[in-house]
Order: structure tokens, then sequence, then C-alpha cells
């Protein structure tokens, strides 16, 4: 199973240009490892210093691995007074849809934090997945719906969403998929924030 690492960083704005280009360079870096399947990065519209970070690996070796790179170890220790606040979460996959290629960098990311009903956990899953594929299969302007589940807290889910355009997003949102996926969800979901944010990746990986 993918091993999956989520994280909500707050960054020192007087000192956010200079974080986004080590991000940049570590993110360009990253990419180049064997187990990794996606690096990605993206900022709040509005609050560009909150920063969502979303890490995908092969299994949990290849992200010990990572942690051994010199280059990961480098921007660390360079980002680490940059870093207002960390909050790091283990997760585990519900659905990493995917498209094969690498998307442009001028796409439009959406985030979405769900609190769903433990009663009905399996059963929201169920319908996600499904939602996911067949989006990521028939919508041409759908790059990447990557759904993961706190491990903490596995009723906690996480998604990041990667669309060509705001048209394209805006047509997801009225497909038929979508709009069964709504309907069939609305009972099992009892917390939901949804977030416009600002794409961080000078390119993106996925397998």
């Amino acid at each position: 199973m993918a091993y999956v690492r989520w994280s909500e960083l707050e960054i020192d704005p007087a000192r956010l240009v200079g974080f986004m280009m080590l991000t940049d360079e570590n993110v360009r870096e990253v990419r180049k490892e064997p187990g990794v399947i996606a690096f990605y990065t993206a900022a709040e519209k509005g609050h560009p210093n909150h920063i969502r970070v979303l890490e995908i690996y092969i299994d949990e070796s290849a992200y010990q691995a990572h942690l051994q790179i010199a280059n990961f170890r480098k921007i660390r220790a360079s980002t680490s007074q940059m870093v207002l606040n960390r909050r790091l979460f283990e997760a585990a996959p519900v659905e990493l849809g995917a498209k094969p290629g690498l998307p442009p960098t001028d796409t439009v990311v959406r985030i979405a934090e769900l609190e769903i009903d433990p009663t009905q956990l399996d059963a929201y899953k169920a319908t996600v997945i499904m939602e996911i594929d067949t989006a990521v299969r028939v919508e041409p302007g759908v790059f990447a719906i990557y759904a993961v589940a706190l491990k903490d807290q596995p009723n906690q889910l996480r998604f990041f969403e990667i669309y060509a355009d705001e048209r394209a997003y805006l047509l997801h949102r009225e497909s038929l998929h979508f709009r069964k996926y709504l309907d069939t969800t609305q009972s099992m979901i009892t917390a939901r924030i949804l977030i416009d944010a600002t794409p961080g990746f000078p390119s993106s990986q996925s397998r």
C-alpha cells in the first residue's frame, strides 16, 4: 500500500518568497526519487503562507529513504526557521486517481477537508472511489483527485484535486456522476471545508 503524508504549514510571511524558492528546488529533486509516486504543494488563496503538502510514496521504506537524501536534509535545515507552525499527518489512501503524464503548471487546485459519519464511512468510501475513478477516466480536464484519510482519525478525509482550468472544475461540479455523489453522500458528511488553492509545483509526476 502507498505511504502517504499530509502536511499543513504556516510560513513566516516575511520569508515566504525564500521558502517557495527552496520548496520548488526540493519538489524538483524529490520527484526524481524512484520511490515517489507524487509530491504536491499548494497555498491557500488569500492566505499564501498557509501551505498544504501531499506526499505519496510506494511504501514506508521509500519515505524513510527520502529522509536520508542529502538534498532533503539541506532544504529542511534551510527552511526550519521559516516555518511558524507545522502539522504532520500519516494518511491512508482512499483513492489516488490520476491521469498518466505531467499536468501543466497553470492548473487549478482545490483542497477539501471532510468529516464523515463513522457509521457510514465504508459506504462513503465506496461512493467516492467510484466518483473519482469516473471523473479521472471520462473528464479531460480532471488531471488528478487524491483522497486520503488521516490514520489517527480515519473519518477525517483530505482531497487534493487538480483541474486543467476553472472551466474544467465547474464542468466537473455539474457532471452527472458528481451530482450523484453529492446526492448519495449528503447525509454521510458531517463537516466540510473547501479551499481554493494556488499550485506550488513547477511540474507534477504521477505513476
